[in-house]
């Protein structure tokens, strides 16, 4: 049985891309009118100020900074007052007992570190305290399963699980506590306590609404102009960078028009390339050629006191990308380009500037010669890529546990040497770009829209704190210690005319080691002896007459009151109390402190390199897929869109049923897509003036180049891509929800009623009017295709599209084509002729 292959002529892979741009509409946005005055409402003290005429450039105006002078030295009055434990800009607990309370005017807040005063305090927010809450309220919890275990017969498993959400509760809100302590600097100040924001961007809002209907009513008016008139607030004028005559209207238009591309891939023909390497076989040789793919791992074990394990893993990679993937793969990455979902993974939206005029037409045209270019350059500088990824290698290692081989013998029968060429095989790929059509699209903005998404937390060793040594070490014998010893002497009784006192005199020799610290009769008697009748001599210890110790000769001579008996001569039984002397305790120190100090440097190096370690591993943490990042941004977006239109969650209030499946009729949820401004529209710099430097960041000699923005300041997600942290550390995002196919003009309508407002809303006449019309006549030509036009596509197909649409190909046109050569992994053998003149 024979199979014939014949070559496929259809698409083998295909990826979506759009290019979006915002429409110019005599429709004004209510919404962008809101974000227009929460933004510039800010800048009123500063324009009451500086008296702001309007006539100034607005880059100077606000770049001035009111500030009362401050006096290089502050001298401040400590109030003894108690602080919650405040966190630096990192995020790190500082000790409460390096800080102190000042007074500074017109800063209640104010503490200092040192030398360091910080106008606006710290965070409210004690960790701590938290963590205190935070236990007792695990252990109620505790308890509570455990009484419910003791009564219910094992119901203590829900307080355990009660707990273990509270703890993750916790662990989520504490990873996001940051402050930013503002330092004492000359070019530093303070905004005016009775300045009133929410009053004055009210009134700003109500002003540029007026200005909004102003030009509805007269279109000939330029509406930048009326909404500069009315920001005139109490006769202050507010700076602004607003563009002028028409452009104005891009960032107040509700809606925009999203044109899609597809790129579709058809294999051409294959070829071999040029000769990438060469050899000779001599007359009855043989020749063995390898082609080799090895798999190295390296796994070594060392054990020392415990259980130590050393791994290393080296494995080698061969990127046999198709075209398609590869050209997808860069858009992704592209931070100029927004991802929206589809059924077959992303969909890149590339931004362009909007037009002067809203006609379908214009849009159409600038953005498909947009996006042609971009796509034949991306594409182009993929097959670049893919095609120097691969190598001829020749290598020699011992560590091989996995060898794939590929040998071939070559033998040369011949008299004569026999010369070959090694040829990679290469395919050649012709490129065609489809469109596919334009799609309604909802825009409105987000400020900081990465505010809300938790950023991964690496775990790998327990978390490091203080370097904690035992006060005595281990191998260290105890703290030397005293003691009482008895001994015992003949002396005699003598008399202290002045004190009228009889005493004995002890003089008691210890040793080198210790030091006598006092003495004291235990009892005394006569050495001459008597009948029963005699008296017997007493000690009377409560009288010391002069007892003295002498280092130099190490004795200690006790003089001790007695009351005598009939003899002078005694015999006296004493104890001694006794420490160590400074030489032994300064001996057993020297070997405390040798001992902590070793301690010290073992914990400290393990520490070291601890961290180390940990910096290293850090650095290899594998981003995660793109489309899963883009898919938590799109439901990030969206959730503080629906927070944000719905109350931010300060009252029970939430969308219902009805109204949830209306939005999900009138939109393609899963084709929105975001644009985030650069981060670098968020005024983040500080000075070394004022103390908030950014922080050095860490690598080692063998971590991972720090991702972008580290030497920036910025928040990185370590599991992240560039896309995700340029999202984190975005000011703002527009955000923008496709409206579903043949349902544009009741989107548009729901638009208005609900969310936009009908300020220059006109469906009936107008631009939005035409543009509707425009959309209406091409979805009819597209419902003639069929379920499937839009996939229809021929080899046949050339760039541009007829007038009058005899086939599919006329409603979604190929408007452009182009070829790129990608290698395969295979290579042939070619003869060579060698010619020496």
């Amino acid at each position: 049985m024979t199979t014939e292959l014949k070559r496929f002529t259809e698409a083998y892979a295909t990826m979506t891309v759009a290019a979006y741009e915002p429409l110019i509409l005599r429709w004004i946005s209510l919404i962008g009118i809101r974000f227009i005055s929460n933004s510039v409402a800010y800048r009123l003290p500063k324009a009451a100020a500086i008296k702001f005429d309007g006539k100034t450039p607005s880059a100077l105006a606000l770049s001035k900074t009111l500030r009362k002078p401050l006096p290089a030295q502050i001298d401040f009055e400590f109030r003894g007052q108690e602080l919650r434990v405040p966190i630096d800009i990192h995020g790190r607990a500082i000790p409460p007992e390096a800080i102190q309370k000042v007074e500074v005017p017109n800063f209640p807040n104010a503490v200092a570190i040192g030398k360091d005063v910080y106008l606006n305090g710290f965070s409210l927010t004690d960790p701590a305290q938290l963590s205190r809450e935070q236990a007792a309220n695990l252990g109620a919890a505790g308890a509570a399963g455990a009484a419910g275990g003791a009564g219910a017969g094992g119901a203590g498993g829900a307080g355990g699980a009660g707990a273990a959400a509270a703890s993750a509760r916790f662990n989520s809100f504490t990873q996001g506590l940051k402050t930013i302590p503002m330092a004492v600097s000359s070019r530093l100040g303070a905004r005016s306590p009775d300045f009133d924001f929410i009053g004055t961007r009210d009134v700003i809002q109500e002003n540029l609404l007026k200005a909004a209907q102003e030009w509805v009513a007269q279109p000939d008016k330029d509406l930048m102009q009326l909404m500069l008139a009315n920001t005139n607030f109490r006769g202050t004028v507010l700076p602004h960078m607003w563009p002028a005559a028409i452009s104005i209207h891009e960032a107040l238009s509700p809606i925009g028009i999203a044109h899609y591309y597809r790129q579709l891939y058809f294999n051409k023909e294959e070829g071999v390339g040029p000769i990438e390497e060469a050899f000779t076989v001599a007359p009855l040789e043989t020749l063995e050629v390898i082609y080799q793919t090895v798999r190295k791992q390296i796994h070594e074990e060392i054990l020392e006191q415990g259980l130590e394990i050393v791994s290393e893993q080296a494995v080698e990679e061969k990127n046999l990308d198709e075209v398609s993937d590869k050209v997808s793969s860069m858009v992704q990455q592209d931070v100029s380009a927004s991802m929206s979902a589809s059924a077959s993974g992303g969909v890149g939206v590339w931004q362009v500037g909007a037009s002067a005029s809203a006609s379908f037409g214009v849009s159409s045209q600038r953005s498909r010669e947009y996006s042609t270019r971009r796509l034949k350059e991306v594409t182009k500088r993929a097959s670049e890529r893919i095609t120097k990824s691969f190598s001829i290698k020749t290598r020699d290692t011992t560590e091989v546990t996995e060898t794939t081989t590929t040998r071939r013998v070559i033998r040369n029968e011949s008299p004569q040497p026999v010369s070959y060429g090694l040829r990679r095989v290469l395919r050649r790929v012709s490129v065609k770009v489809q469109d596919l059509g334009p799609r309604l699209v909802w825009q409105l903005y987000l400020r900081n829209p990465g505010t809300g998404l938790a950023r991964s937390r690496f775990v790998h060793f327990r978390e490091t704190g203080p370097i904690t040594v035992p006060e005595i070490p281990p191998g260290v014998p105890p703290r030397p210690g005293g003691g009482v010893e008895s001994d015992s002497t003949s002396t005699s009784i003598l008399y202290d005319s002045s004190r009228k006192m009889y005493y004995v005199t002890i003089v008691v020799k210890p040793g080198d080691d210790r030091d006598v610290t006092g003495v004291r009769i235990d009892n005394i008697t006569d050495l001459e002896g008597g009948g029963k009748d005699d008296l017997s001599p007493a000690p009377h210890n409560e009288f010391d007459l002069g007892s003295t110790w002498d280092p130099g000769t190490r004795t200690y001579t006790a003089k001790l009151g007695v009351l005598p008996g009939d003899s002078a001569p005694v015999q006296v039984n004493y104890s001694y109390v006794w420490k160590p002397s400074e030489s032994v305790m300064a001996a057993w120190e020297a070997q405390r402190q040798a001992a902590v100090a070793k301690i010290t440097e073992e914990a400290l190096q393990k520490q070291f390199e601890q961290n180390k370690a940990l910096i290293t591993e850090k650095s290899k943490i594998k981003s995660r897929p793109a489309n899963d990042l883009r898919r938590e941004e799109r439901y990030e977006v969206m959730n503080r869109m629906v927070s944000y239109l719905f109350g931010r969650g300060d009252d029970p209030s939430e969308p219902t049923p009805l109204e949830i499946e209306y939005f999900h009729r009138y939109f393609d949820i899963d084709g929105i897509f975001t644009y985030t401004h650069p981060s670098w529209w968020k005024p983040r710099f500080a000075s070394k003036t004022v103390g908030l430097e950014r922080e050095a960041y860490e690598i080692t000699a063998e971590s991972d180049p720090a991702p972008l923005g580290s030497s920036l300041g910025w928040l990185i997600q370590l599991d992240g891509d560039r896309r995700r942290n340029e999202f984190l550390n975005s000011p703002w995002a527009r955000i923008c929800v496709p409206m579903r196919r043949s349902r544009e003009r009741e989107a548009i309508q729901w638009l208005a009623k609900h969310m936009e407002g009908e300020v220059g809303y006109d469906i009936t006449s107008g631009p939005l009017a035409g543009l509707l019309t425009e959309i209406e006549q091409y979805r009819g030509r597209e419902d003639k295709l069929g379920m499937n036009g839009a996939d229809y596509v021929t080899v046949e197909s050339t760039p541009g599209a007829p007038a009058d649409p005899a086939k599919p190909e006329g409603v979604y046109p190929v408007v452009d084509e182009f070829d790129v050569t990608v290698p395969t992994d295979g290579f042939v053998y070619d003869e060579l002729k060698v010619i020496i003149p």
